[in-house]
């Protein structure tokens, strides 16, 4: 898979050698979010210093098997914030920023949740 600035990865239907279409979907809804968060933390004046970013999902029961449902969970390293500022942000980025949430919302049920990272100081 090639894009447009030219950055390329491979894409495995079966998953055995790369990501199928459908994780890249959830990389896309994790990194972009993750992005968007960190944005709006700076932008508060808060020192992020890394992010990770988890998501979990649940699929419909029937074929074809589709996202209902995603969790994207954000832990935060840096210093001067609590978990209500991540959370805050995070769902400002989910329901404002995040261009993937934006288009994927409508048919999925996109929450948040959040910690402090342990290496905080």
């Amino acid at each position: 898979m090639s894009t447009e600035d030219g950055f390329t990865f491979n894409v495995d239907a079966t998953t055995e050698k790369a990501p199928c279409p459908t994780e890249i979907l959830l990389s896309a809804l994790g990194s972009c979010s993750a992005t968007d968060v960190v944005l709006l933390l700076q932008d508060q004046g808060f020192e992020v210093k890394g992010l990770e970013n988890t998501v979990t999902f649940s699929l419909t029961e029937s074929e074809p098997r589709l996202y209902k449902s995603a969790n994207l969970h954000f832990t935060v390293n840096g210093s001067g914030f609590k978990e209500s500022d991540i959370l805050r942000a995070a769902q400002e980025a989910v329901e404002k920023h995040c261009h993937v949430c934006l288009m994927l919302s409508p048919t999925i049920d996109i929450t948040c949740s959040a910690e402090v990272g342990k290496n905080c100081n």
